[in-house]
């Protein structure tokens, strides 16, 4: 073909080669027609989906690995498809609702109306704003250096971790109160900086998802004769958007949510139950943060109130989790906890713990097993009893917390 292209045309027709991975079956079989063993790629774009094949076997596409294609890895991507066609449906059930109070789509996401985001109100540009923004930058510049590297599994992966965590789980997640506002100017704020994101995010995702994203990216105001999201400009980093005092301090936000979060995991605690926290910090300026989005964190961690000070937090009495910049606690309680039933699980728990590392103990110490068995299952057990362990640590302590509580 390059001899041919140079004789013909006396250019060289292109001059680079990409070799993807080798395309393997679920039980890692090379796919084969005399053996069965091959996948119809029909079939399955109907079961699943275009979009998630084609995204399915880029973010496996690592250089030197077989892609190992399997029904939960395609359920999966089909998984995200859904997930950016519901995140579509939501913006645009709630727009119908507050287009009622008079404002029209192409004042909230016009093509010239998207190119100011972020968007400020009352002199400056909201927190989770101007984070998700940053973060829009820093997923940007990987994306396109993967690209220009022929790393598509880590830009395909990068596009999943922007769309799904950051602008999914976090930032409509935040935004939401905002954009049913009574303050119509907070909540035009929010929906602008809400389409910005949301329509760079579509162009991002579009070489993975090529119809999903050219279906919504119409249903967005588009400049006249605009005919299709490939011929679009792909996304570049804009300088303002780089933003590293929000990195920290969204950042900082999203550390003592999961933590609180944590926590009311291990408590048992129903998910919509709404219980009081506490909050500590000896830095003023963490503490500053947290105060001015105290209700954020109290609405996505399911709490009543949120106490934030300086002082220690009591260790006993309730549950900590600590870090070098702060403290968060929840208290145990009649109303939060039952007390009696919780002790009564965490010791039939640990005594079944106790069984099973007893039980590896005793095999790993036979001589006979460790020289039969092979070496991955050594480590593995070996792996398992540590956890264990550490399993077993926690669980006590939880119990003597419990006890004293009591």
């Amino acid at each position: 073909m390059i001899m041919l292209g140079i004789h013909f045309t006396e250019k060289v027709p292109f001059r680079a080669v990409y070799l993807h991975s080798l395309v393997r079956t679920a039980s890692g079989e090379k796919m084969s027609k005399s053996k069965g063993t091959g996948l119809d790629p029909v079939a399955l774009n109907q079961k699943y989906g275009t979009d998630a094949m084609r995204f399915c076997l880029a973010s496996m596409a690592a250089p030197g690995t077989d892609i190992v294609l399997s029904d939960d890895k395609l359920a999966s991507a089909r998984n995200f498809a859904n997930k950016i066609w519901n995140a579509a449906r939501f913006l645009f059930v709630n727009l119908d609702k507050f287009e009622q109070s008079g404002v029209s789509l192409d004042k909230l996401a016009a093509p010239e109306v998207r190119a100011k985001a972020p968007y400020a109100v009352n002199g400056g540009i909201p927190l989770v704003d101007a984070w998700l923004f940053a973060r829009l930058a820093v997923a940007i510049e990987i994306i396109n250096d993967a690209l220009s590297n022929y790393r598509f599994h880590e830009a395909a992966q990068s596009a999943y971790q922007f769309f799904w965590g950051d602008f999914c789980d976090w930032y409509i997640e935040w935004v939401k109160p905002e954009l049913q506002n009574a303050d119509r100017r907070h909540a035009i704020v929010a929906w602008r900086n809400l389409f910005a994101a949301f329509e760079a995010a579509l162009r991002l995702l579009h070489p993975f998802m090529p119809f999903l994203t050219e279906e919504l990216w119409h249903q967005l105001p588009q400049p006249p004769g605009a005919k299709s999201i490939a011929l679009d400009r792909y996304p570049e980093v804009r300088k303002e958007w780089k933003n590293p005092q929000s990195l920290r301090n969204f950042g900082q936000i999203q550390e003592v949510i999961v933590a609180l979060r944590n926590i009311r995991a291990e408590m048992k605690l129903e998910p919509k139950k709404k219980v009081p926290a506490e909050f500590s910090s000896g830095e003023a300026a963490v503490r500053q943060v947290i105060e001015e989005n105290r209700d954020g964190i109290a609405r996505l961690a399911a709490l009543s109130e949120l106490k934030i000070s300086a002082g220690h937090l009591p260790q006993a009495g309730g549950s900590v989790r600590s870090t070098a910049r702060f403290d968060v606690r929840i208290a145990f309680a009649a109303d939060t906890i039952d007390v009696a039933g919780e002790s009564a699980r965490l010791r039939k728990e640990i005594e079944g713990l106790e069984k099973a590392i007893a039980s590896k103990e005793k095999q790993l110490a036979d001589a006979t097993f460790r020289s039969r068995a092979p070496e991955k299952i050594i480590r593995t057990m070996e792996a398992t009893l540590t956890e264990q362990r550490l399993e077993l640590q926690k669980l006590r302590k939880r119990l003597e917390e419990l006890d004293k509580a009591a």
